[in-house]
């Protein structure tokens, strides 16, 4: 977990999370609906080491224009290389926020628990 402050004011948090591809939009969605912004997705690669894609997400409109730049582009998430398993750095108002972005993580099966 990173946790600091944000430079213009909330929280900065990661969160570790594993769907399938077709699963990336309501994933997105559960965290833009809390109040947080997906700043990022990072996934570790065995060759690369890290790979970060800058998302930048704070809405539903963004996420809608994220998922429709992939499929008029073709291109694929970054998640796939990693069989879903993937990190996204939230800047989130408050811990609450956070919290509930836990929350509806994990009852849609989409946070990622090691073991």
């Amino acid at each position: 977990m990173l946790n600091r402050e944000a430079a213009g004011g909330g929280i900065i948090r990661r969160v570790a999370c594993v769907h399938r591809a077709e699963d990336m939009v309501e994933e997105l969605n559960l965290c833009v609906d809390q109040g947080c912004a997906v700043l990022d997705v990072v996934v570790e690669h065995p060759v690369y080491d890290q790979l970060v894609g800058q998302l930048q997400l704070s809405s539903r409109y963004d996420v809608g224009q994220f998922a429709a730049r992939l499929e008029a582009e073709g291109a694929h998430a970054l998640s796939e290389l990693t069989d879903g398993i993937h990190l996204h750095t939230l800047r989130c108002p408050d811990e609450d926020a956070y919290r509930r972005v836990c929350q509806a993580l994990e009852q849609a099966g989409f946070l990622y628990r090691e073991g």
